[in-house]
């Protein structure tokens, strides 16, 4: 993992002030939430900015505006509490975990997102309209499983973007055997091993 700071941060996002606050402020949330909950692991804290923050941001390069993205397993907020910081997108954040929606609960009231929606729910037992534009997961489970429990949600229009690490070709081997899809890699910019996989047109075999 690369290690960037805040003010790295800002000159490869060009994000305004107000952005960055916004960023700081929940940054602040996060520290004081994991003194009781373990939200994120404790190392990673120290290189938020990068490990964290940037890491998320970089699925909006594949976003347009007005997007409508669904983040599974959104735990803390990574990646669909940055991008709705640093974006005008409508992100819809699915946990199951009710310790980490309590915590994304806080986050949407002290920063005031209002393009922020929340669900305690399994990804899988999730009872929504299928509209969105993006569906997004980072750190949840094999890409298999990703598409699994998510294609239910999806349209023919929806693009699937999963960061994924050095075992993304072994995934990607074991998944093509049950499902069919159209398959962009992208570098990811917060690691020399990282890998952004942009999928569409998913049917299964």
């Amino acid at each position: 993992m690369l290690c960037y700071t805040e003010q790295d941060f800002k000159k490869i996002t060009n994000v305004s002030h107000e952005t960055i606050r916004k960023l700081n402020k929940y940054l602040n949330l996060l520290i004081n939430w994991q003194k009781k909950f373990n939200l994120v692991s404790r190392n990673s804290l120290n290189n938020v900015w990068s490990r964290h923050f940037l890491d998320s941001f970089q699925i909006l390069n594949f976003t347009k505006k007005n997007n409508k993205i669904l983040d599974f397993g959104s735990g803390a907020g990574f990646p669909g509490i940055v991008c709705a910081i640093c974006s005008n997108n409508y992100v819809y954040l699915v946990d199951s975990n009710k310790k980490k929606i309590s915590f994304l609960n806080e986050v949407k009231k002290e920063l005031n997102l209002k393009n922020v929606f929340i669900y305690h729910s399994r990804i899988e037992n999730l009872n929504i309209e299928k509209n969105f534009d993006v569906i997004c997961a980072r750190a949840v489970s094999s890409l298999q499983n990703l598409i699994k429990y998510s294609i239910n949600l999806s349209h023919i229009k929806t693009k699937f973007i999963f960061l994924k690490g050095e075992n993304v070709e072994k995934e990607i081997y074991l998944t093509k055997k049950k499902w069919i899809f159209d398959l962009e890699y992208k570098k990811s910019i917060t690691s020399n091993i990282g890998k952004i996989l942009i999928i569409k047109n998913i049917k299964k075999k």
